[in-house]
């Protein structure tokens, strides 16, 4: 026989001997205990909430939310849940916020006259910065002529 032949039968006999140690040889299960267990981190659940609308002073209704939404977006939920007809709202780079044109007609296409108010008061940012709460009364008013 040939070196090359000895070589190789010993080491398939070599390689039958370890896949036999490790084929009969248990799982040892106390040894995965040691791993840490993984860390839950909890989500932020995010809760529906109601918020009243009104435009140009005449209530809207109550406006389903959620609770990680903004005033523009409540505009935006009363036209889906069809309580405006229409609404023309786009990002304005130099207020760097959503405006407001058109609410129902109601505007120009051009200028933005829309202002709003929370709770009676109104914010110091726009209306993408104002996180919506439960019981927020959300006033829109058109300020053109």
């Amino acid at each position: 026989m040939s070196k090359k032949n000895i070589f190789k039968i010993i080491a398939v006999v070599f390689l039958l001997i370890l896949s036999a140690i490790f084929y009969t040889k248990p799982i040892q299960l106390a040894k995965l205990s040691n791993a840490p267990s993984p860390t839950v981190v909890p989500t932020k659940t995010v809760q529906k909430i109601k918020v009243s609308l009104s435009i140009n002073g005449s209530p809207v209704g109550q406006i389903d939310m959620k609770s990680n939404q903004n005033h523009c977006e409540v505009l935006n939920e009363a036209l889906s849940q069809k309580k405006i007809k229409s609404l023309d709202m786009r990002y304005n780079k130099d207020f760097k916020t959503n405006v407001v044109y058109l609410v129902n007609g109601i505007g120009k296409k051009d200028s933005v006259w829309w202002g709003f108010k929370v709770n009676g008061k109104s914010p110091d940012n726009g209306c993408s910065y104002i996180k919506v709460k439960n019981g927020d009364s959300s006033d829109w008013s058109y300020l053109g002529n």
